[in-house]
């Protein structure tokens, strides 16, 4: 099916990219990894998402920035020994299809699906569709729907890196409550106030948390809306980016996750769907 009048399909380096022009906003979709790279609203031609500069762009690996889409289970959390099977699941490193695509008076909608949903560590008959906004705001809405005959659980998250100025100059609004802080064997911890960033940082705060603000330079810069969500996540590698094959020493300086996310497990009977949304506003 051909695309609608506001996307434009381009491919480089075997990889085919989605490339989305309209009143509101631009954007630009890799369908390798069904992986959003880039939004930029026209009220303020700023870009809300952060790409690593040495991210593969050539579906050797999965994509480093943008939104990784994790599924069908969070980090190593497949039951199996760690890195036996890949971190975050098997769809950001497959070929999603472009389903449809639309333009409305409120910018352009694109549903993407991945090549397969069975693989190994989740064999359990299942569709996935990925649904993409581009307009005033990014809506991401990824529906997994169990169409076989037995219950399964699974996680999942859309793995957001936003681009801010500098990571030190940042604070982020609106989370409170308990996290589980991944880089001290899990301690459940307090919410720190204010939330600024002065390390490396990874944690899963345990609560549907609906609304989070990405403050730069004392204003607000962007608003993340989720919905369906049982965790928010956020990480900043700092300077353990060094490690990082596919980052700048200093990109932790420009990049800030917050990731809508179930990290406690979601059970599907059969014919029952659930819907896992990130609403991405320019303030």
């Amino acid at each position: 099916m051909p695309p609608v009048n506001s996307v434009t399909v381009s491919e480089s380096n075997g990889l085919t990219f989605l490339d989305v022009s309209n009143s509101f906003a631009s954007a630009r979709i890799s369908l390798f990894g069904g992986h959003i790279l880039s939004y930029i609203p026209k009220v303020d031609e700023r870009e809300r998402l952060w790409v690593s500069p040495h991210a593969y762009l050539n579906g050797e690996r999965p994509i480093r920035g943008g939104i990784p889409v994790c599924w069908p289970w969070f980090s190593d959390d497949h039951g199996r020994e760690k890195g036996a099977l890949p971190s975050h699941g098997f769809l950001r490193t497959q070929v999603w299809k472009l389903v449809n695509s639309e333009d409305t008076d409120k910018g352009t909608t694109i549903t993407l699906s991945p090549s397969f949903t069975r693989a190994e560590g989740f064999e359990n008959d299942c569709s996935v569709i990925m649904k993409i906004a581009v307009g005033e705001a990014l809506e991401v809405l990824l529906v997994t729907e169990n169409t076989g005959v037995v219950p399964f659980e699974f996680n999942c998250a859309l793995h957001t890196y936003f681009q801010v100025d500098h990571i030190q100059h940042t604070q982020i609004n609106g989370i409170e409550g308990q996290y589980k802080d991944k880089l001290d064997d899990w301690a459940l911890k307090s919410t720190p106030v204010p939330y600024t960033i002065t390390g490396e940082t990874d944690r899963i705060h345990v609560a549907p948390i609906k609304t989070a603000e990405i403050e730069v330079d004392g204003s607000t810069f962007t608003e993340v809306v989720s919905e369906g969500n049982d965790s928010l996540v956020i990480w900043n590698p700092w300077q353990g980016a060094a490690s990082i094959s596919d980052m700048d020493p200093f990109g932790y300086k420009h990049m800030l996750c917050v990731e809508t996310s179930l990290t406690q497990g979601q059970t599907l009977a059969p014919g029952e769907s659930h819907a896992l949304k990130q609403t991405i506003i320019p303030r």
